[in-house]
C-alpha cells in the first residue's frame, strides 16, 4: 500500500461501484504475492470496487480452494453467463469464474468486460511488461497498437481490448508483491496501463485548483526555487497559469506571462518532486510554447537558478544577458537579487 494515505484516499471515491477484472494464474504465482493478492482484493472489496476474478489455473492452482475460509465475499459463475455475473456483483459479492488456459488478453475476457462495462481489465504476466528496456507507465491505445518494439503481442492485444471499450488495461508482473495496491493507489503505477480515456492533460488552471496549486509549489518556495505567488496573485492572472494533470489529479503546473506583443516569460514551472523523471517537465514547457504561439509572440524567456542547464540542453534555449528582456522585468530582476541566468527561445 502507498505510505502516502491522502494519495490512496483520492481514488476511493472514483473506484465506488465500478467493475475491475482481474485475471491470474496462481499456479505461476509466488505464494507471497499471491496471498497479497488476495488481501488486496478484500481491500477493494471493502471500499466498494465490484469484482470479477478469473482463475486460468487448474488442479492445484484453483482459486476457489484458497477463499473458501477467506474473509472475500464471492460466488462462482461462468464466463459467459453475464446475469448471473451482475446478480452476484449486485449483491457485494466477488464473481470467480474458474477458466484454465484462459487468454487473459483473449477475446473470450474482452468480451466479457466489454459487456459488464468495466473501467479495468487487469492481467497478470510472468514478468513486468516493458517495451524495448524502457520504463512505461502509460500509453495511449493508438501508440500501443502500432508498437513494434519489445513486449509488442501485449500492447497490441491490450489495445485490442480498449477498442471493445475498456477504458483501461493493465499488464502488471505476477512476481511483485503488492503489485495491485502499487498499480491501482498511484498515479504513475508500477506495470504498464494502456488507456483509451484522458489520462494525461495539460489544461488551463482554474480557480478551484489555486488551492492545491499552493500547497505543491509550497515547497519549493522555502527552497528558494520558485518566487512567493499569493491566490490573489495566481486568481489575477489565472488565464496565465496552465497545470498538468494525471489521472485527474495535479501534478505540475507552468505560466506564461506575456510583454505586450513583444515575448512571453515561462514562470512557474513545476513538477511534484515523485513525478521528476516523467518528463512532465518539458510537456509543461511546450504546452507554454504553444500558448505563446497563440499568442503571436516572436519569442519566450526564462528565469532560472538551478534548471538552466535542463532549457539549453534539453528545451533548445540559450544564454542571454539580462538587458535581452523587457525592461519592466529586468527591474524586478534585480529588485528580487535571486542572481537568476536568463534563458531564450525563438518560436519559429
Amino acid at each position: 500500500m502507498q505510505s502516502d494515505v491522502r494519495a490512496v484516499l483520492q481514488y476511493v471515491p472514483s473506484f465506488q461501484g465500478k467493475v475491475f477484472i482481474l485475471v491470474l494464474n496462481a499456479a505461476r504465482m509466488p505464494e507471497l504475492a499471491l496471498a497479497e493478492a488476495l488481501l488486496d482484493l478484500i481491500a477493494l472489496q471493502q471500499v466498494g470496487v465490484r469484482l470479477v476474478l478469473i482463475s486460468s489455473g487448474s488442479g492445484d492452482a484453483q482459486i476457489s480452494d484458497r477463499l473458501v475460509d477467506g474473509e472475500l465475499k464471492w460466488s462462482p459463475c461462468e464466463c459467459g453467463d453475464e446475469s448471473r455475473i451482475s446478480a452476484i456483483l449486485d449483491r457485494g459479492q466477488l464473481a470467480l469464474i474458474e477458466a484454465p488456459g484462459i487468454d487473459p488478453l483473449g477475446a473470450e475476457v474482452s468480451q466479457l468486460a466489454s459487456d459488464l462495462n468495466a473501467a479495468k481489465l487487469i492481467t497478470l504476466h510472468e514478468r513486468e511488461v516493458a517495451g524495448a528496456g524502457v520504463r512505461l507507465t502509460a500509453i495511449s491505445r493508438e501508440k500501443a497498437s502500432s508498437w513494434s518494439g519489445s513486449g509488442q503481442p501485449f500492447f497490441h492485444a491490450g489495445a485490442k481490448a480498449c477498442e471493445q471499450g475498456i477504458p483501461r488495461v493493465h499488464l502488471l508482473d505476477e512476481t511483485r508483491q503488492g503489485v495491485l495496491m502499487d498499480e491501482l493507489f498511484s498515479n504513475e503505477g508500477v506495470g504498464v496501463m494502456i488507456h483509451s480515456d484522458d489520462y494525461l492533460s495539460v489544461r488551463p488552471l482554474t480557480s478551484e485548483d489555486i488551492p492545491e496549486l499552493l500547497a505543491m509549489i509550497g515547497r519549493s518556495i522555502r527552497d528558494a526555487h520558485l518566487v512567493p505567488r499569493s491566490y490573489e496573485e495566481i486568481e489575477s492572472h489565472l488565464a496565465h497559469f496552465q497545470v498538468l494533470t494525471v489521472d485527474d489529479n495535479v501534478v505540475g503546473c507552468v505560466a506564461l506571462h506575456p510583454y505586450g506583443n513583444e515575448c512571453g516569460e515561462v514562470a512557474c514551472l513545476y513538477v511534484k518532486q515523485n513525478h521528476g523523471s516523467e518528463g512532465y517537465g518539458g510537456l509543461l514547457v511546450e504546452a507554454a510554447e504553444k500558448r505563446a504561439k497563440e499568442l503571436k509572440l516572436p519569442w519566450v524567456f526564462a528565469l532560472s537558478t538551478r534548471a538552466a542547464n535542463y532549457f539549453v540542453d534539453q528545451l533548445g534555449y540559450e544564454p542571454v544577458d539580462v538587458s535581452d528582456i523587457p525592461e519592466s522585468r529586468q527591474s524586478l530582476l534585480l529588485e528580487s537579487g535571486r542572481g537568476s541566468i536568463v534563458i531564450r527561445k525563438f518560436l519559429v
